[in-house]
C-alpha cells in the first residue's frame, strides 16, 4: 500500500506549480487532499478534473498571508475526514533584482508569503498533530534557501528563514510523533519564473542565457514525495542543486565561482539606471 493512501492532506498554493502537481501526485496515490489557494476559479477546475475521477479532494479559498484562512482551512479537512495527516506548506512568489533596484515596499511580499505564509501554516496545523501525536509537516523552500543568491537577496532570505524554521522545528517535535520536512528544488518547469517579480532586469534574455535545462514539474514531485515517504530532513532537486549544495559546504571557495558567475547573470542583463 502507497505511505500516502488514505493520508488527509492539505497543499497550499494548490492551483498551480509543484502545489498543482503535488495535489494530483497525492490523489492518485490515494490520499484525501484539501486544495487550498488564493485562485478559487483554478483551483476548482483542479478539483473538477480530479473528482470525475473518483478522487477525493476539495477545495478551499486561502490566503496564506492570514493566519485565520489557514486555520479554516485546517478545521475544515478536519471536519471532513476527522484527522491531518500531512501539511504541505507550498505557496510562495519570486523576486529578482539586485539590492540597489529594489525598494523596501518589495520585500513585503516576499516576506508575507514565503516566510509568514509558512509561519501561519505550521502554527494552523501543529495543534492538531500535536493531539493527534501524529503528522508531517512539509515546508516547501528552495535551494535558494541554501546556497546564496545574488541577485535575489530577498527571497533568498525568505527561503533561508523557512529552512532555519523547519530543521529546528524538526528536532523538536521528532519525538512528539510529528515529522517535519524542507524541500529545496531548483530551477523546476513550472510558471515560477513568469510569474517572478523582476526589477531593472531583461528577465527574458536573462532566462534565454540560462545554461541548465528545467527539472520536469512530474520528476519534482516524485522525488518531493519520495524525500517525504523516507522522512529526509531537507530534500533536493535536481542533482546538480544537490551539488552545488555540497560544494558550498564543503569548499566555499570553489562555490564562489560558481556564485559570482550567478552574479555575473543578473549583472550583464540589468537595464542601465538611465532606460
Amino acid at each position: 500500500m502507497s505511505y500516502f493512501q488514505d493520508k488527509v492532506s492539505i497543499v497550499t498554493g494548490a492551483a498551480a506549480g509543484i502545489g498543482e502537481a503535488l495535489v494530483r501526485a497525492l490523489a492518485n496515490k490515494g490520499a484525501s487532499v484539501v486544495a487550498a489557494d488564493v485562485n478559487m476559479e483554478m483551483a476548482q477546475r483542479l478539483a473538477d478534473s480530479l473528482s470525475q475521477k473518483g478522487q477525493n479532494i476539495i477545495v478551499c479559498e486561502s490566503d496564506v498571508r492570514c493566519f485565520e484562512d489557514l486555520k479554516q482551512v485546517v478545521g475544515r479537512a478536519v471536519d471532513e475526514f476527522g484527522r491531518l495527516d500531512l501539511m504541505i506548506n507550498n505557496a510562495g512568489v519570486g523576486l529578482a533584482g539586485e539590492m540597489r533596484d529594489l525598494e523596501l515596499a518589495d520585500w513585503k511580499p516576499i516576506i508575507d508569503v514565503n516566510l509568514w505564509g509558512v509561519i501561519h501554516g505550521v502554527h494552523a496545523a501543529l495543534p492538531v498533530m500535536l493531539d493527534q501525536e501524529s503528522g508531517q509537516i512539509v515546508n516547501i523552500a528552495s535551494a535558494a534557501g541554501l546556497v546564496p543568491r545574488p541577485g535575489m537577496v530577498p527571497y533568498a532570505t525568505s527561503k533561508y528563514g523557512v529552512v532555519g524554521l523547519t530543521t529546528s522545528l524538526r528536532y523538536e517535535v521528532e519525538d512528539l510523533g510529528i515529522r517535519v520536512n524542507a524541500v529545496c528544488p531548483f530551477n523546476v518547469a513550472t510558471s515560477v519564473f513568469k510569474n517572478t517579480v523582476y526589477k531593472n532586469l531583461d528577465h527574458e534574455a536573462m532566462l534565454e542565457a540560462i545554461p541548465l535545462r528545467q527539472l520536469p514539474v512530474q520528476q519534482c514531485v516524485e522525488q518531493i514525495l519520495t524525500g517525504v515517504r523516507r522522512n529526509r530532513p531537507i530534500i533536493t532537486m535536481p542533482r546538480y542543486a544537490s551539488f552545488e549544495w555540497w560544494l558550498y559546504r564543503m569548499s566555499p571557495a570553489a562555490a564562489s565561482i560558481l556564485l559570482r558567475r550567478r552574479r555575473n547573470l543578473f549583472r550583464n542583463h540589468r537595464r542601465s539606471d538611465s532606460s
